[in-house]
């Protein structure tokens, strides 16, 4: 699944990781976020954004709340989704990259949310997704 765009303002600060970041495919990302939590859900297609000429592509899933077992008598909503990312330029090889820290993000019935960490991924067009599992 590749990523659309969404409220980006170009311009020659940012045209070439605009341009790296519609070329990142998340399937890759999503199975192996799907396959570690064991939760069968989908992906709002990810979308990029341009802050203050920083890029960024964020992504969210269907509600999973039905399936957290037990804890889904007390929880309203809940999701995987990104909550830090950017693209960036490797300082060292100039190669484009992409960081994510994937999270499970949740909001309790009687109010209040939070949320914590799943996995942190990398991507690079010469090596592909690298993985890194929360508490590994």
């Amino acid at each position: 699944m590749l990523a659309n765009m969404k409220n980006v303002k170009m311009d020659e600060n940012n045209e070439e990781m605009v341009a790296f970041a519609q070329t990142i495919d998340f399937t890759e990302l999503f199975n192996h976020v799907k396959a570690l939590t064991k939760v069968g859900c989908e992906f709002h297609q990810p979308e990029i954004t341009s802050t203050r000429g920083n890029v960024h592509i964020g992504f969210m899933s269907h509600d999973i709340a039905d399936q957290t077992g037990a804890f889904a008598a007390i929880l309203e909503k809940c999701y995987l989704g990104s909550f830090s990312n950017y693209a960036y330029r490797d300082k060292e090889t100039g190669e484009l990259g992409y960081w994510v820290t994937v999270t499970i993000q949740y909001e309790h019935k009687n109010g209040g949310s939070n949320g914590m960490e799943v996995v942190t991924a990398w991507y690079k067009e010469s090596t592909g997704w690298t993985f890194r599992n929360a508490g590994k």
